[in-house]
């Protein structure tokens, strides 16, 4: 079924902007859509080239704004989504078309959001007072109905506005590389040459980017500091893909390996606590090679 959609996806000009473009309208909808819409212009780049698969995102982008400003008289909102979606997928795809690495892609995955982060907090000191604003009327029902007082929602949601714009980047980093996987397996479909399997596994993000993750976060726990917080969470969060990869390797080994690897990935998605174990996994394979021992 997979290799059906990425032939269909590859067939030609029209097909592949009807795929993108349809499937980032769906979003509206089902919001999990924009992943096969990203998913889809990964697998076009990697196969046509960032010259040719560009001329499909401005379409898809031109379309999406046109769709906004008739259905909600709003064009700039429209170009502002679209180009959410579409360009962090576009960016990573073309530096895996270039560098033919995983490793190197989510490499500057991450060094692209911690420059944006760094360029947002320069450039919008006051941005806690907007999310506190954004965040209020959604939190505040919730913690209400915990039984907390006025002093303890207020406390809550001030403290949880001076670490989204942190928060945010590293979701949109681990998404958006996530999607860049999705449609790496896509074209390991349609490319004999490409074991995306192996690729996977071999995923390794280097002691510098380790090292620089844990520095932050020594200066965030003795500092105090929101900034320092936030750029550890955006640094270090690929290294939950690291960590699913030994993951795999390590059930590649076992006899019952896939039972295994469906409760690994039912834990990450009900229990928030298996990431964490899953990013420390990640950083410890960069300072002891788990891998290598596994097998």
């Amino acid at each position: 079924m997979l290799k059906n959609f990425a032939n269909y996806t590859l067939s030609g000009k029209l097909p592949a902007f009807t795929v993108v473009f349809g499937f980032l309208i769906f979003a509206l909808i089902f919001p999990l859509s924009a992943i096969v819409s990203g998913a889809a212009l990964v697998l076009l780049t990697l196969h046509a080239g960032p010259r040719n698969s560009i001329l499909i995102v401005f379409a898809c982008m031109l379309g999406f704004t046109i769709s906004s400003y008739l259905f909600i008289g709003n064009a700039p909102l429209g170009a502002l989504t679209a180009s959410a979606q579409l360009l962090p997928s576009f960016i990573l795809a073309s530096a895996l078309y270039t560098t033919r690495s995983l490793s190197l892609s989510m490499q500057a995955a991450t060094l692209l959001g911690a420059i944006i982060f760094v360029f947002t907090f320069a450039m919008f000191p006051d941005s806690q007072q907007f999310w506190q604003t954004a965040l209020t009327p959604i939190l505040s029902p919730v913690l209400e109905a915990s039984g907390n007082s006025q002093e303890q929602i207020s406390l809550v949601i001030s403290q949880t506005a001076k670490y989204m714009n942190g928060l945010l980047i590293a979701s949109i980093v681990l998404v958006h590389s996530c999607i860049l996987l999705f449609g790496y397996k896509l074209y390991s479909l349609v490319n004999s040459n490409i074991q995306f399997d192996s690729d996977f596994q071999q995923i390794q993000l280097g002691k510098v980017l380790a090292i620089l993750a844990l520095i932050a976060g020594v200066w965030g726990l003795l500092a105090q500091s929101a900034f320092a917080g936030q750029l550890c969470a955006i640094l270090i969060i690929l290294f939950f893909l690291q960590g699913m990869a030994v993951v795999h390797t390590t059930c590649g080994t076992m006899t019952k390996g896939k039972l295994w690897l469906i409760i690994t990935y039912i834990l990450v998605i009900f229990v928030p606590q298996a990431i964490v174990i899953i990013i420390l996994l990640g950083l410890m394979e960069t300072f002891f090679k788990l891998r290598q021992r596994v097998k």
